[in-house]
């Protein structure tokens, strides 16, 4: 998750992750939150997180923006299968994919299936 936090910054974002400070503080100060899904998510301390996310997945708050991000194919859990995910392991995909062409177009070399990994 430290990778994601570090592209969103790289784009301009201010990112609140493990920063000082509770969850809670974090939480109110922010306008967006990029919930990251995966099995280790929806562990033990799934239901206090899933508290906290409930100001940002209210529909009627025009203030606050709610995206999941899909990290793994864990099954999401069912208060969020209302809300439609991204694939992160795409999108990782997608941007090795069009590293190896701009590298391989750099170099002369024609890019091929085997510099795109399968799916992207």
């Amino acid at each position: 998750m430290r990778e994601i936090a570090e592209r969103l910054r790289a784009g301009g974002l201010r990112v609140w992750f493990d920063g000082p400070g509770s969850i809670e503080e974090g939480l109110g100060r922010s306008r967006a939150l990029v919930l990251c899904l995966s099995a280790n998510a929806f562990g033990p301390d799934w239901a206090q997180l899933e508290s906290q996310t409930r100001r940002f997945r209210d529909p009627l708050n025009q203030d606050r923006r709610f995206i999941p991000l899909r990290l793994d194919d864990a099954p999401v859990k069912e208060s969020l299968a209302q809300f439609l995910a991204i694939e992160w392991q795409g999108a990782r995909k997608a941007a090795r994919c069009l590293s190896a062409a701009e590298d391989r177009t750099a170099g002369g070399r024609a890019v091929g299936a085997e510099d795109c990994p399968s799916g992207a």
